[in-house]
């Protein structure tokens, strides 16, 4: 099978799946999570595609992610391509579901994805267990901050609302029925949090906490600044507040050892 992967977690997934072999076209971001990117072609972006490259490397079928990817989906589809459209997860039983299951049915490795998520709902079970004694849930505030210095934070309809609850925190905007949205300063300081996590692309080197406290100095205003409990994550394969792969259980482990602390 040649399998042609536009999104970061369905390669993850792939990877584990051991297909890894099979893989053949990916984006800069799917690097990461190969153990020999070097051999693998790039074909595209989140909404950017090389035709030409798509068309030379004849694909069986091609992975794309919904939301930033529903244009290109369909013209893919007009073109003949045998591709699917992964949903985007609103909660972790999401990411079990449609980027283990669903892709581990695709490319002919639906036992091998059940044990996958099985593994995955025993892992979650157990953090939710030691998590349970915690006296008080974190106020916990989730900021992406992009390279143009915009940002956006978390609603309850995503996944990252789901992994900061079964870590033993609470996200400040639990009660906004959104996914991803770009919330006002009024708006997170009078949820005053007290811890805050703030996602940073890899090529956001320069950004540490006073940078960062330069870019967004109304934060200086909350609790998570008064008790000094600012952190940056820098997207990476072993912790990514951006990513939903199978290795979303390893950021749940991190935030819940974070709760640990404070708690």
């Amino acid at each position: 099978m040649r399998i042609i992967s536009l999104s970061p977690s369905v390669t993850e997934t792939l990877v584990l799946l051991g297909l890894e072999d099979e893989i053949v076209g990916i984006t800069p971001w799917c690097r990461m999570y190969l153990k020999d990117p070097d051999n693998k072609i790039i074909v595209g972006s989140y909404l950017t595609i090389l035709w030409d490259r798509i068309e030379l490397l004849k694909p069986d079928v091609i992975f794309l992610q919904s939301r930033v990817q529903d244009k290109l989906f369909w013209i893919l589809k007009e073109k003949g391509f045998n591709t699917f459209l992964i949903p985007l997860p609103t909660n972790v039983y999401s990411i079990i579901s449609h980027i283990v299951i669903d892709v581990g049915s695709i490319v002919g490795r639906y036992y091998e994805a059940r044990e996958i998520a099985e593994r995955l709902i025993e892992a979650i079970a157990r953090i939710r267990v030691k998590a349970f004694d915690f006296k008080n849930r974190l106020r916990t505030y989730i900021e992406y901050l992009w390279p143009d210095k915009s940002f956006s934070s978390a609603g309850s309809l995503t996944y990252i609302d789901d992994m900061i609850r079964i870590a033993g925190g609470e996200n400040i905007f639990r009660d906004y029925a959104l996914e991803f949205f770009a919330p006002t300063d009024l708006d997170i300081i009078k949820k005053d949090p007290q811890i805050i996590l703030v996602n940073i692309e890899p090529v956001m080197k320069n950004i540490n906490i006073e940078r960062y406290l330069e870019i967004r100095p109304i934060l200086k205003n909350s609790t998570a600044y008064k008790y000094q409990r600012i952190f940056l994550v820098q997207e990476s394969k072993e912790l990514n507040l951006a990513h939903f792969g199978p290795s979303f259980i390893k950021t749940i482990e991190w935030i819940y050892g974070l709760y640990r602390r404070f708690s």
